[in-house]
């Protein structure tokens, strides 16, 4: 009877085992860090570095970000057909994207301006686009193909744009290598977001008629891949909210989308 009553304990504390175990990972399971794939404009890294970060502290929520020109993130959605947020420089890329139908809600971020920028002091007295075709002003652009700013200027310059670009000693994927390349002093001018100038004491800005009124909307957008579009609209709106995200970009030197320049 004794050797009953042991055999008949020993079965129960081993059911009592398998049901703790099992219910342990399924509460770890339920618990565990979801993950959320932004995949960001160059040029708006440093703000949403910060508010992934921050995002991750406050909800446990990872946000992990691929960086690149908008048109070179928009070409990698259209092929992988994954991730969950989309954030980019310009408003047509939301259009293109909307076409190939990859994003669902939209969400007006900040608002830029392109701008020439060179040197602090302005060395080479450059002060209009024609002043860019000069022989002596060694000038950087970027692939209108990859990255937003250079989509821009190339449709407000026009048949200039093409002259600017023929002169080019280099024409690089990303608005943040060719204000690298400036800062570093081996090209005299580029063009880029004045969103950036905060970035670089060591640039100065030079806005232009052709340019400068042009005001464009940075955005972010809840793919239609997102495994979690709640999570990801959620993330969105926490980039916009007064008091977490349009601060950060704000004090990155971004016009939040709400607002106007003086």
């Amino acid at each position: 009877m004794t050797r009953k009553l042991i055999l008949f304990c020993l079965v129960l504390a081993a059911g009592a085992l398998v049901f703790f175990g099992l219910n342990s990972k399924r509460f770890s399971s339920s618990s565990a860090h979801k993950t959320l794939t932004v995949y960001c404009a160059a040029g708006l890294k440093r703000p949403v570095e910060e508010l992934a970060a921050q995002y991750e502290k406050e909800f446990g929520v990872q946000v992990s970000l691929q960086f690149g020109g908008t048109g070179t993130l928009l070409a990698q959605l259209r092929v992988a057909s994954q991730g969950d947020l989309f954030l980019a420089a310009d408003e047509g890329a939301m259009d293109e994207a909307q076409k190939l139908k990859v994003i669902r809600e939209v969400i007006p971020v900040a608002l830029q301006h392109p701008v020439i920028v060179v040197a602090r002091g302005n060395p080479k007295n450059i002060h209009t686009i024609t002043d860019l075709e000069r022989p002596d002003v060694r000038l950087a652009l970027t692939n209108p193909e990859a990255a937003s700013i250079g989509k821009i200027t190339q449709r407000l310059l026009g048949a200039r744009w093409t002259a600017l670009a023929s002169k080019a000693i280099v024409m690089k994927p990303s608005v943040t290598e060719v204000a690298a390349d400036a800062k570093l002093g081996t090209v005299d001018a580029t063009l880029i977001w004045d969103s950036l100038m905060p970035q670089h004491p060591e640039l100065e800005m030079i806005r232009v008629p052709e340019l400068s009124h042009h005001e464009e909307k940075a955005c972010a957008a809840v793919l239609t891949s997102a495994n979690s579009p709640d999570e990801a609209l959620k993330f969105a709106r926490y980039l916009v909210a007064l008091d977490r995200g349009a601060a950060v970009f704000q004090r990155h030197g971004f016009l939040p989308a709400g607002s106007r320049a003086n």
